[in-house]
């Protein structure tokens, strides 16, 4: 009887030990997120004003932010990030250009803001548990390629 129970205890041993343990998902917890961006080599500042926070970032040139969405009254328990950009060219793309500029990129949400100035956001659904750590990676990269594309449509006709 001792003999199976070490023999099972073992075995039970060996099992656990060659099963890796799951990763934790990346949710839409701007700590998790910040962390994780600073893991990848990305700057990652959390800002906070009249109970907001957010996270700024950059890459290829460009400052960006990411904002939660979707929360509770206490700004946790989020389902949701943004990445927003607007951009301040000095000639501005028209209504109609941005329109072109919608039709023929599929990723992205583009609108001209208050201002006049360009801005392309997209949103990541992290409800239900998120998102593994290599496809929130995999969406950062698409961010950073629909950023620097819109960012040179929107600087296009500024003097160089």
């Amino acid at each position: 009887m001792f003999k199976h129970a070490i023999t099972g205890a073992i075995g039970a041993a060996a099992f656990l030990a060659a099963t890796p343990l799951a990763a934790k998902n990346i949710t839409a917890d701007l700590d998790q997120i910040a962390g994780l961006l600073k893991e990848e080599g990305y700057q990652a500042k959390i800002d906070e004003s009249e109970g907001q926070r957010w996270i700024e970032s950059g890459m290829s040139g460009y400052t960006y932010l990411i904002l939660p969405f979707g929360c509770n009254d206490a700004g946790e328990d989020c389902k949701s990030v943004q990445f927003y950009v607007s951009f301040v060219p000095q000639t501005k793309p028209t209504l109609e250009e941005m329109n072109t500029y919608a039709a023929e990129n599929r990723f992205g949400r583009v609108y001209l803001d208050n201002d006049g100035d360009p801005v392309i956001e997209m949103d990541i659904d992290l409800e239900a548990g998120g998102m593994s750590k290599e496809l929130f990676i995999d969406n950062l990269a698409y961010w950073d390629a629909i950023m620097v594309a819109f960012g040179d449509f929107a600087f296009s006709k500024d003097p160089e």
